[in-house]
Formats: C-alpha cells, sequence, structure tokens
C-alpha cells in the first residue's frame, strides 16, 4: 500500500499544507503576542517542521498497528504514540528554541508557559493525522476491493463470453460433418470442397481471441465463407445479397456475431423450402451507431424444426455483455419474412477494442 505523503502528489500537498499552518502560526506570535518576526517565525518553523517530520510515521501504525489487535489494544497503540510524538516534539523543539533565544527572557517564559498549550495542540495535530491517515487507508481499501471486483467481472464476462463463442463452433461443426458424410457418396467433389472451405472458416474463427473485436468487412467475409460452405450443401436453393455501405467496413463488432444470424436463417429459412431462399445482410451507418440488417423469407407452411436454439439468444447476450446494453438486437418474424436487426455502437467499439 503506497504511502500518501512519500509517494506520487501527496507529499507536494502535505508541504503546502504545513506552510499554511506555519503562516497562521507565525501570524498569531506576532500580531497577537507581539513577538519580533523573527521569533515568530522561528518558533512557527521550528514546531511545525519538527512534527511535520515525525507525523509521515502514524501512516505505519495505521496500517500496521490494528493487525490482529482488538480495539482495546489499537487504543492503546495510539495512546502510546501520541504520548511519544508529543513528549518527543516539545522536548526537541524547546531544547533547539532555548538555544537559538536563550537571552530573550520574554520568550523563553512564554515558551514555558505555553508548554500545556503545545501539548494540546500536538494532541489535536495527532488526532487529526490519524484520522487523515485512516480516511486515505479506507480509500485505498474501498479501491482495492472495486478493482478486485471489477477484475473479478471482467474475468466472469470473459469466462462467460467463451462459453458463448464455443457454442458456435460445436453446434457448426457438427452439421457441417454431418454433410460432408451425406455429399461423400452421392457428391464427392462437393464434399471435398466444402472440407476445404470448412478448414478455412474453422482456421479463422479458432484463430480469434474470444473478446477481440473484428472489422465489419472481416465479419462479413466470414460469414460470406460460412455461406460458401452451406451454398455447397444447398446449391441453387441458397442466395446471399450483400448491400453494406463502405464507411461501415472499419466499424468493429464482436468477432463471429454474423455466422450464428446466418445459421438461423439457414435453419429456418432454407431447409424445409422448395423455393430458392435469399438471405439479405444491409450495413448503414447512422450518426453513432452501424445498423446490420439480416433478412431471409421463408416458408410459413413448413414445420420449424428442432434444436437447441442457442443462436438469436447467445448473439443478444454477447452484444450485452461487450456493450452492457440488452437493447442492441430487434428480432421480428413477419407471415413470410424473419428479420434480424444488430445495433453496433461505434464508439464503444473502438473503444473496447
Amino acid at each position: 500500500m503506497k504511502h500518501p505523503v512519500l509517494s506520487g502528489f501527496g507529499y507536494k500537498l502535505y508541504i503546502g499544507v504545513w506552510l499554511v499552518v506555519m503562516a497562521v502560526h507565525s501570524s498569531v506570535l506576532y500580531f497577537f503576542y507581539d513577538f519580533q518576526a523573527t521569533i515568530a517565525i522561528a518558533d512557527s518553523v521550528v514546531h511545525n517542521l519538527i512534527f511535520g517530520a515525525i507525523a509521515p510515521g502514524f501512516w505505519f501504525i495505521v496500517t500496521f498497528g490494528g493487525i490482529n489487535k482488538d480495539e482495546l489494544s489499537l487504543i492503546g497503540t495510539h495512546l502510546g504514540a501520541a504520548i511519544l510524538t508529543i513528549l518527543v516534539w516539545v522536548s526537541l523543539s524547546s531544547f533547539t528554541l532555548n538555544s537559538f533565544f536563550n537571552q530573550d527572557i520574554a520568550y523563553i517564559t512564554f515558551l514555558k508557559e505555553s508548554s500545556i498549550w503545545r501539548v494540546i495542540v500536538g494532541v489535536l495535530f495527532y488526532s487529526i493525522s490519524v484520522l487523515i491517515f485512516y480516511l486515505i487507508k479506507y480509500y485505498q481499501d474501498m479501491q482495492k476491493r472495486l478493482n478486485r471486483e471489477l477484475e473479478l467481472q471482467n474475468l466472469l464476462k470473459d469466462s462467460e463470453l467463451r462459453m458463448l463463442k464455443s457454442q458456435i463452433n460445436p453446434h457448426f461443426i457438427f452439421n457441417s460433418l454431418n454433410s460432408v458424410s451425406a455429399l461423400t457418396v452421392s457428391q464427392p467433389e462437393n464434399a471435398r470442397k466444402m472440407v476445404i472451405k470448412l478448414s478455412d472458416f474453422l482456421r479463422y474463427s479458432l484463430g480469434k481471441d474470444n473478446s477481440e473485436l473484428n472489422t465489419l468487412d472481416q465479419e462479413v467475409k466470414n460469414a460470406s465463407l460460412y455461406l460458401d460452405i452451406e451454398k455447397v450443401r444447398f446449391g441453387d436453393k441458397l442466395n446471399f445479397v450483400k448491400e453494406v455501405s463502405n464507411d461501415c467496413d472499419g466499424v468493429k463488432v464482436p468477432n463471429l456475431i454474423l455466422q450464428p444470424l446466418f445459421e438461423n436463417a439457414i435453419k429456418y429459412g432454407v431447409y424445409d423450402s422448395i423455393d430458392p431462399v435469399t438471405i439479405h445482410l444491409k450495413g448503414e451507418k447512422h450518426d453513432d451507431m452501424v445498423y446490420l440488417i439480416i433478412r431471409n423469407d421463408f416458408d410459413p407452411s413448413s414445420v420449424t424444426p428442432k434444436g437447441e436454439g442457442i443462436g438469436l439468444a447467445n448473439v443478444k447476450k454477447r452484444l450485452n455483455l461487450v456493450y452492457g446494453r440488452n437493447d442492441l438486437i430487434d428480432i421480428r418474424k413477419g407471415e413470410a419474412e424473419f428479420l434480424v436487426t444488430l445495433k453496433i455502437p461505434i464508439e464503444l467499439s473502438n473503444d473496447t477494442n
């Protein structure tokens, strides 16, 4: 734990406070007791300089004096420290001033008669110093707790992001391997193409850090690679149209955020459809947001396929974890069209990266 006086900006503030105390002290002696300026300044400097030199040591009493001690023992520690400090302070300052001004009877008499007041001031100085150090220690402890809690939250957040992302790849890999298996006999050339594209896709997805943000352009390319893999399976039945404005390409988005949405579109739009299905991606930039709209048509008479339904829920949870908002995805299902809108905060995306 850093010493508040001996490290950072604290020593400047500490010196400034004691200079103010010295100024007040010397002013009182000069204006109210009519002592010469040299005596008033010397009395002020000696007394306050000595106490100011001793006071930083109180920090160690505050920091370590209460370890493994009950309240009564702690009070005893401070009482003993206060008595010792005031005894040393008054004795040393009186001896020093006596040595310089022993010819001035009026001042020496004042010095002796004011000893009780100096003891009271010493008690006040000690109490104020210890109180301030306790407040600083409390603040530092609170900051440590907050930092630990924040670190724990970040670890939990990172773990949850890893868990959410880990759900994507196995789910997709199992489907792809099943498709490869089916194509091996009937369409071996397509099976080979699918394996190559699957290898490229996995090389990209597994090579990205879970908390990393990628440019939208990279994510669209990766999602297109995923659709190429699926197109090997579905052929002309699956079409993809992209309309993303150039000013959106460099915006940072969570990696693999689009692939689950395209997977969802295929699952609910392409599987049981007889007619060709078009998946449409549109990207627009408005003010401090990028809007990504994924739209696909589907056959309303088809039976909804069964599954774990992790896609949309996964995306919603990841957006909430990354941006701290739960209003960044909008899902609408019409009579024959499914529409998903993602809102990506531009400034937060760049800061998060």
